[in-house]
């Protein structure tokens, strides 16, 4: 980011490694200058106890903003049961999505106005969002507080890639972002674990929405008082920046995406598949996406690095595909996390929190991944093969969840999700890194942006369209096997075993039951082999290149060096 300006004192301008990093000689020159001058490695200004506050303090939001992606998982009965409202379950999940749907444009902003006030400001968007579900009177309220939720809890996600990538160098970010990341996998598994335990206990599912606010409060004064407040463009009117949004790209995209969750959310649940609700949000959701990258490519009214998505950096092949594959991964993570809980309470007859225990294997492998790939990488410099062999791993842990069945055994279930994790944590954190090394150092906010909007789109994908399957399936499966059940009850049915219905079964019934949920499980994991494929074969075609970390360490011809400081690519 050029121009960075802190009011801490806090002097970030050669934070993110670029050309500004030069050293000094005693005479004020540039020693580098000198042919085989080594360029020394880039020092990072928040240091000591101040960056460990700083960092543990974003990686405490990005933990509760994971949770609260999968919390609702296992706590969805409990909520249907205390509204006692069947009809409005398929927005519990979706809602929280739709506010985040503004990540983009806060991903901007982060390039344009103070990162700290659109940090705490956020914050407190997500915490208000939070604390509403916790004391809503009806399902309303929960949907309502639950998209207020998405939009601060988008804020302060890519809030702290945007400081991470900001404040830390070339050679240490890979390792840091593998933490956060690790972070947001380790949240998105405890979800189902932290929601099942409150929805068993006497504190009830409420205090899987309040968890937040105490959390919170601990962090409060590190997020006011630690975190530097950043201004990438500080000499700039607050009006001009305003007059420099993409505000016509701001709507077609918002639109664009409340009509593809929703169109893939509710079809065959809340809509049948050919009425007119259902057949107009997927018209609406072709013609906005038409009109958006129309926009995007033509906009007469808006430069190109001023809109909203910043096609303009993109201008290699990886710039491209690196996008794409944190948009395929974060949809096969999301998918894994949502459908394996599932197997263990039908099969195995599990608590909402023993389900969400058995996940830890899977969990675990996405650390491991993700920590070892942020160690690895840099050091011996190739990132291609990460992509490669993590997508084949995950197309073969996807292939397998195709044939798991009620008799299937623990060892075979926790093997596949072995499989799966390790695949996914193989190059889910290395995304940004990569993308961040490859685009000039300016671009940062814009790298943050689109890696972050590639994941909640692959996210939406991912969630719409194997619920969908899975939910239409189950459903017509069930009531074809008893016909005795009403099909509004059977919806609340397949959420999860802790649900009333599902007690009241006889023992025949829920044989029947779980032999049906684990085929649909199947038929939706279908849809995982389709993109983790596309993700193998997409992968084949990133550049056999060094990460650029790796070549800071040798010394280089000044000419090549100086093109190298300048560029941030490969010299």
């Amino acid at each position: 980011m050029p121009n960075r300006h802190s009011d801490q004192d806090e002097n970030t301008s050669g934070t993110t490694g670029g050309a500004s990093d030069v050293e000094k000689g005693n005479d004020g020159t540039n020693n580098d200058n000198a042919p085989g001058a080594p360029h020394p490695e880039p020092k990072r200004t928040v240091t000591g106890l101040k960056w460990f506050i700083v960092f543990t303090s974003l990686m405490s939001t990005v933990l509760l903003f994971a949770l609260d992606n999968t919390i609702v998982a296992t706590i969805q009965p409990s909520i249907v049961e205390t509204f006692n409202d069947q009809q409005s379950l398929a927005w519990i999940g979706v809602s929280f999505v739709l506010g985040q749907v503004v990540i983009l444009p806060i991903g901007k902003a982060y390039g344009m106005f103070s990162m700290k006030i659109l940090f705490v400001a956020s914050l407190v968007l997500f915490e208000t969002g939070s604390a509403i579900c916790g004391a809503a009177p009806n399902m309303d309220a929960i949907i309502v507080g639950r998209v207020i939720a998405g939009v601060g809890g988008a804020g302060v996600y890519v809030g702290g890639l945007t400081y991470i990538s900001v404040l830390t160098t070339p050679n240490e970010r890979p390792l840091y972002l593998a933490i956060l990341m690790s972070v947001w996998g380790v949240g998105n598994v405890l979800g189902p674990i932290v929601g099942g335990s409150f929805a068993t206990s006497s504190a009830t599912w409420r205090w899987g929405f309040y968890i937040n606010l105490p959390i919170a409060a601990v962090f409060a004064p590190a997020f006011l008082f630690s975190l530097p407040n950043i201004n990438a463009m500080p000499d700039t009117p607050f009006g001009r920046k305003m007059r420099m949004q993409d505000w016509f790209g701001l709507v077609v995209f918002t639109g664009f995406c409340l009509c593809f969750c929703m169109a893939g959310s509710f079809g065959g649940t809340l809509y049948a598949w050919n009425s007119g609700s259902e057949i107009a949000l997927w018209a609406m959701t072709l013609v906005l996406l038409v009109v958006f990258v129309f926009v995007t490519v033509y906009h007469p009214l808006v430069p190109a690095e001023s809109r909203l998505m910043p096609l303009h950096f993109m201008r290699t092949k990886d710039l491209v595909i690196v996008p794409l594959q944190a948009f395929l991964v974060a949809g096969s993570m999301m998918m894994s996390i949502y459908y394996t809980p599932l197997i263990f309470q039908f099969t195995r007859g599990d608590s909402p929190l023993m389900a969400g225990v058995r996940i830890l294997p899977l969990i675990s492998m996405i650390v491991f991944g993700c920590l070892f790939n942020g160690f690895a990488m840099p050091k011996f410099g190739y990132y291609k093969p990460w992509f490669v062999v993590g997508n084949a791993m995950l197309v073969a842990g996807a292939a397998l969840m195709t044939t798991v069945t009620p008799s299937i055994s623990n060892s075979s279930l926790y093997g596949y999700t072995v499989l799966m994790g390790l695949g996914i944590g193989a190059f889910q954190s290395a995304g940004i890194g990569v993308a961040s090394a490859l685009a000039p150092p300016a671009e940062i906010s814009n790298v943050v942006s689109v890696m972050t909007v590639g994941q909640v789109l692959g996210i939406i994908l991912s969630l719409s369209v194997s619920g969908s399957v899975f939910t239409n399936r189950a459903i017509s499966k069930i009531a074809a096997a008893l016909p005795d059940i009403p099909t509004g009850e059977i919806a609340a049915l397949i959420t999860g075993a802790s649900g009333r219905l599902y007690a009241r079964l006889s023992d025949a019934e829920r044989a029947v039951v779980v032999a049906q949920i684990m085929r649909a499980i199947s038929d939706a994991f279908y849809y995982l082999v389709a993109i983790t494929a596309v993700g193998f074969v997409t992968s084949l075609f990133l550049s056999v290149s060094v990460y650029l970390p790796i070549l800071s360490w040798v010394s280089f011809p000044s000419g090549c060096f100086a093109k190298y400081c300048e560029m941030w690519c490969w010299c």
